[in-house]
């Protein structure tokens, strides 16, 4: 799946309280993290999401889009948004009729939810990060971020690697072809 184009899907998405038709296509030109988490009104997603909402103007200021996609549907996802999650300010996608779980993979049979997963596509909607943890844990919204440097670089300078804690200040690797 690593490397591979995101397969064609369709759903419903929410933000700024309006819903909007949304596809692969809409992904395009700009890099794109898939937040998957499993579960609305849940213990654990807040605390991403907030996170997330903390830090977005580091996701805009490198033009990277970033979505928030349950099996929930729209109503839900809408309905706790506005009794909850007030300070969300980033889309939100559903994924009632599990298409896009089920074409990444992970689409937890056992409940019918997703599993707490991030995916991040390049520009040309190529998979270039594929992480899924248990639901019991939280994410780092700052590793997913160092995560989206180096592939934004390393995307950008051909023939070049990112090593180990490698940021903007650090040098890369260069190897040659």
């Amino acid at each position: 799946m690593l490397n591979t184009r995101i397969k064609p899907f369709k759903s419903i998405a929410y933000f700024e309280k309006k819903f909007f038709e949304i596809n692969e296509k809409y992904l395009k030109n700009k890099w794109n993290v898939l937040f998957f988490f499993p579960y609305s009104y849940s213990f654990i997603c807040p605390t991403e999401l907030k996170d997330i909402s903390n830090n977005i103007y580091n996701f805009n200021k490198n033009n990277i889009n970033i979505y928030a996609i349950s099996t929930d549907s729209h109503f839900s996802q809408k309905n706790w948004i506005e009794q909850k999650l007030n300070f969300i300010n980033f889309p939100f996608i559903s994924d009632f009729n599990h298409q896009i779980s089920k074409n990444l993979n992970i689409l937890n049979k056992k409940d019918g939810n997703c599993f707490r997963s991030t995916i991040i596509l390049d520009p040309n909607l190529i998979i270039k990060s594929i992480d899924i943890i248990d639901s019991n844990i939280s994410r780092c919204i700052k590793n997913i971020l160092e995560r989206l440097n180096m592939l934004i670089y390393t995307n950008l300078k051909n023939n070049e690697l990112c090593p180990y804690s490698w940021n903007n200040d650090k040098i890369s690797i260069k190897i040659d072809i």
